[in-house]
């Protein structure tokens, strides 16, 4: 697994003190619509899709068969439409899974990615400058859209980082302008290294980092992108199983991992869990005790003041003082 570099310093300050503002090219843009894009959704999507008010918005999975997540979303529900900002370029396969899905219902899935972009602003002032640049920030749970040149833009909230923020949807060509207004309004341009440390440090996961093949939702901290009470969807009978339970085997936790030990070092050391460490395939996703398989790793990220950090989902009952192999280095987990 390739080690992450640190943090832009002056991004990091900014993150935390102030406001940046990144661009995401890897969040893809959808648009659903048709008199039955509600109902459709409902039971394609992960969460309470036909309870959400008109103006609302909400994290949502795709999942497949096995309660598995696929890919995550953020849902916007508009008067006469639905917008669907995918994370991690899965918006491709989200819009043809959903097509596949499409039998006699009156519903057209569109892939807006080439004509809209999304920004997010984060940082403990990023609702405040936002606010400033473009007259509006989205109450909690909900998104605005503001009149933005000759079209419009959608603003709602996101937490990215341990502040949280907005993130900005809006047409490609307006980009540049909406930059500026950012920066005008106080915004420092961040990076995305800043970003994965302090998500990370924060414990907020993602479906393609943190869940996937092998991990449920609620393994993963994905509770709130799912609802255990509505009707018929696809992977709802495991969410359903594990509700009825009421517990599961693993959970996600924040590392930190050490720096590697010399070779030489190596050579000389008894057999010792950092010395399996350090002869671990960097290159695996598996979290290991005494050479046994416990997890798997998610998001590696360079912590400016806690070092090499990282998300994983975890055996739970695990001891505190365990020492962890991940990512061919020894591991603890790191504690509220």
């Amino acid at each position: 697994m390739e080690i992450p570099s640190l943090p832009d310093p002056s991004a990091w300050r900014a993150l935390h003190g102030g406001a940046v503002v990144v661009e995401l090219p890897s969040v893809g843009s959808l648009r659903i619509v048709g008199a039955d894009r509600i109902a459709f959704l409902h039971g394609q999507l992960a969460n309470d899709v036909r309870s959400l008010p008109v103006m609302g918005a909400l994290r949502t999975l795709q999942l497949n068969a096995k309660g598995h997540a696929l890919a995550q979303m953020t849902l916007h529900r508009r008067e006469n439409d639905v917008h669907l900002a995918v994370e991690d370029d899965a918006a491709d396969e989200v819009a043809r899974r959903l097509r596949d899905h499409v039998v006699f219902d009156e519903v057209t899935v569109e892939d807006v990615g080439d004509v809209l972009r999304t920004v997010t602003v984060q940082g403990p002032a990023a609702r405040s400058v936002t606010e400033r640049a473009f007259g509006q920030a989205p109450p909690p749970g909900a998104f605005v859209s503001v009149a933005f040149g000759d079209a419009s833009l959608l603003l709602s909230g996101s937490r990215r980082s341990v502040p949280g923020g907005v993130d900005v949807h809006l047409l490609a060509r307006q980009v540049d302008e909406a930059w500026r207004r950012l920066v005008d309004a106080g915004a420092v341009p961040g990076d995305v290294a800043s970003l994965e440390a302090s998500r990370v440090e924060a414990g907020v996961p993602r479906a393609a980092r943190e869940a996937g093949a092998g991990v449920l939702p609620q393994e993963a901290g994905l509770d709130d992108a799912i609802s255990t009470r509505k009707g018929c969807y696809l992977g709802q009978e495991t969410m359903a199983r594990i509700e009825a339970r009421a517990q599961v085997r693993r959970g996600l936790v924040r590392l930190a991992l050490s720096e590697p030990v010399p070779s030489d070092a190596v050579r000389a050391a008894e057999a010792s869990a950092v010395e399996r460490a350090v002869e671990a395939d960097p290159a695996t996703d598996d979290v290991r005790v005494d050479g046994r398989v416990v997890g798997r790793l998610g998001t590696l990220a360079r912590h400016p003041r806690l070092g090499l950090v990282a998300l994983a989902v975890v055996r739970s009952g695990l001891e505190p003082d365990a020492t962890l192999v991940a990512a061919g280095r020894p591991a603890a987990i790191l504690r509220p």
